[in-house]
């Protein structure tokens, strides 16, 4: 699950400074500028900026920043031999997932809208049927997203945590989150890997099968028919 998630990750970081770039093609730094968020989300874009990217590139003020950006090779070369220009794909690698969501939540309509006829596209080009991805999806997907990212980074329990604690916000959403982001391919790889460890777990503690299916949301003929989907869609 968390290298799937990472490929999500990627591909929100590469279509966000795509989509945002796109639209101020010719500014330095276009993200350090909060005119060019959300203006009912100005706050928190401030916020990002001063608290995020500023402090990536050295530009808070703060007295322990050494002039290595974070020891970031990438950074200090566009820093220095660039005239400080760089570019939101060069920034993006230094950024994390959870900061990524925060820059795209931030972002005015037009971006976020953007972004989101891109991921429709992306699903597009690896599956026969259409699929329509939202910008209220991509939110909740993504909000769901971060949560077990972390999780998995921290080696904590995945399969029983609930993000905002509310039961339909469990891991098996989680796996299906991915089916809007992933080519079809790997979904299909990491359904069937998801599949064959519900079946493991499950045989080697029968008396916790419902429990254990229960805890991670799955019904269990679900399964099966899910899997006809993904081959079909």
């Amino acid at each position: 699950m968390f290298s799937a998630i990472t490929r999500a990750e990627a591909a929100l970081k590469a279509v966000c400074a795509h989509e945002f770039t796109r639209l101020h093609p010719d500014e330095v730094n276009p993200y350090l500028n909060p005119d060019y968020y959300d203006s009912r989300r100005r706050p928190s874009a401030v916020a990002l900026i001063d608290k995020v990217f500023k402090r990536i590139l050295e530009l808070d003020g703060n007295p322990r920043n050494r002039g290595d950006y974070g020891g970031k090779a990438y950074i200090r070369h566009c820093m220095e031999d660039h005239n400080g220009q760089v570019p939101l794909w060069v920034l993006a690698n230094h950024l994390s997932f959870g900061q990524t969501v925060w820059f795209f939540q931030v972002q005015s309509p037009a971006v976020r809208l953007a972004v989101a006829e891109s991921f429709t596209g992306l699903y597009a080009d690896t599956h026969d049927g259409p699929r329509r991805i939202t910008i209220k999806r991509l939110d909740s997907i993504f909000n769901r997203l971060v949560f077990y990212r972390n999780l998995c980074a921290h080696d904590e329990r995945c399969y029983c945590a609930r993000y905002d604690g509310r039961a339909n916000e469990n891991v098996y959403q989680a796996i299906g989150d991915l089916g809007y982001l992933l080519d079809k391919d790997d979904y299909l790889e990491l359904f069937g890997r998801f599949s064959a460890l519900v079946a493991r777990a499950t045989s080697a503690m029968p008396s916790r099968r419902q429990a254990i299916l229960s805890a991670m949301g799955v019904r269990e003929r679900e399964l099966a028919d899910r899997a006809e989907i993904i081959l079909r869609s």
